[in-house]
């Protein structure tokens, strides 16, 4: 049974895991929709794909602290679980590092090119929904991911990680 959340950022990452859930759920649905439609009455949904590719976005966007909370990223376990156990909690402290100023700077220029969009008034080809409106909801993502990182870092040394 998953143990109880306790903490805002918890909280966040669980409703956020929540909305990328039923995100993922939308694009399975859309999509086999619009399958059905094209197939039985010749007759596609208006902007199915914009709608999907944004619901994919959400999902990768919202389910990043979700994934980081599980240890579900690439790893290389093979060289570090060989490792003794000091060596292995330097290597994470790097690694969460290094993500977290990657992850940063990613976040960061994306608002940057969000604002570009929003203020050039960029919108989707189709529906023209308004495209800055989606790069700031990655953002978000990867600033919660980022957010993640530094609890990590931050227990590290405390001497509390997991």
């Amino acid at each position: 049974m998953e143990e109880v959340k306790r903490g805002p950022l918890d909280r966040l990452e669980v409703s956020m895991r929540t909305v990328a859930a039923i995100c993922l759920f939308g694009m399975a649905l859309l999509t086999g929709t619009d399958v059905l439609l094209r197939g039985v009455y010749n007759t596609p949904i208006f902007g199915c794909e914009e709608i999907v590719s944004i619901l994919g976005i959400v999902v990768v966007g919202f389910a990043l602290p979700y994934a980081h909370e599980q240890r579900s990223h690439i790893g290389v376990e093979i060289f570090v679980r060989r490792l003794p156990r000091k060596a292995r909690r330097i290597v994470r402290l790097v690694t969460d590092s290094a993500t977290l100023a990657l992850v940063l700077t990613i976040a960061w220029r994306m608002v940057l090119y969000a604002g570009t969009q929003a203020e050039s008034g960029e919108v989707s080809m189709n529906l023209e929904l308004p495209d800055y409106m989606i790069i700031y909801v990655l953002a978000f993502g990867f600033l919660v991911y980022a957010l993640c990182l530094v609890r990590d870092i931050m227990k590290f040394f405390k001497g509390s990680e997991a």
